[in-house]
């Protein structure tokens, strides 16, 4: 898999970065609703998630998500955080950012009772956008709670408004 998606990913990368337009990361006040999903490490196991980001100056953003993780030896979870996000343009049409916040997980696991834990989250992630009101996310986080710590890997398609 690892085969085929690096040079996915890579492409759409460069291509995005040629065919933004240059005011797509202007705005200070940019707002985006997104559906998004990946891998959490914690069941091993792939999760859905929903998002806002709301941009209230330039290099700061507020990002509440919520999510399911699909169940796996024999445990499911849902996951809801709440992240900032220091956004800074790296090219055209491409930001990095470095991202901190809290997070809320209720795992449930078959037979056991259930775990309920907040913690921290930690990790980066880019967008590339690839016209001024549909972004491409790609973003990676630890989250680090007293029993249930774990990352999570994500990729998700943004609405810019």
């Amino acid at each position: 898999m690892k085969k085929t998606l690096l040079p996915l990913l890579s492409f759409m990368m460069t291509a995005g970065a040629f065919f933004a337009p240059a005011d797509a990361y202007a705005s200070s006040h940019e707002k985006t609703v997104g559906i998004g999903g990946g891998f959490a490490t914690y069941n091993h196991a792939g999760f859905g998630k929903l998002y806002f980001q709301y941009s209230f100056i330039p290099m700061v953003r507020i990002a509440p998500e919520i999510g399911y993780i699909f169940r796996h030896d024999n445990t499911t979870g849902f996951a809801a955080s709440i992240d900032c996000h220091f956004p800074f343009r790296v090219a055209r049409g491409f930001k990095f950012y470095p991202l901190v916040g809290f997070t809320y997980n209720a795992w449930s696991p078959v037979d056991e009772p259930h775990v309920n834990q907040g913690g921290v989250n930690i990790g980066g992630g880019f967008d590339l956008y690839f016209t001024q009101s549909l972004k491409l996310s790609i973003q990676g986080k630890y989250s680090a709670m007293r029993k249930c710590s774990g990352a999570y890997f994500d990729l998700g398609i943004g609405y810019v408004f």
